[in-house]
């Protein structure tokens, strides 16, 4: 039986197709808070804080703080056969 402490321990693991290896292998799966230095700032940006707000409360109410938390993060994913890293938006 895992303890609690044992599973927060451990990676997160996914199955996924590795394009290094040919086949679906598991993959660790990471979390990495996303960069918006390199996003475009909108042209009205009150409005576009407003429909941001919205939309994240939405998303919030409706799936949950685990998708909302996702949103604003990029998974990577790396092969744990060969290492191969690719991102998932």
């Amino acid at each position: 039986m895992v303890t609690t402490q044992q599973a927060q321990t451990e990676p997160q693991s996914e199955v996924h197709r590795c394009d290094q290896c040919g086949e679906r292998t598991h993959h660790i799966v990471v979390l990495v808070a996303r960069d918006h230095s390199q996003d475009i700032m909108p042209k009205e940006p009150r409005k576009a804080f407003w429909q941001a707000f919205r939309a994240s409360s939405i998303t919030n109410w409706a799936f949950g703080e685990t998708l909302a938390y996702q949103a604003t993060h990029v998974k990577h994913l790396i092969c744990e056969r060969c290492g191969e890293k690719f991102l998932e938006y």
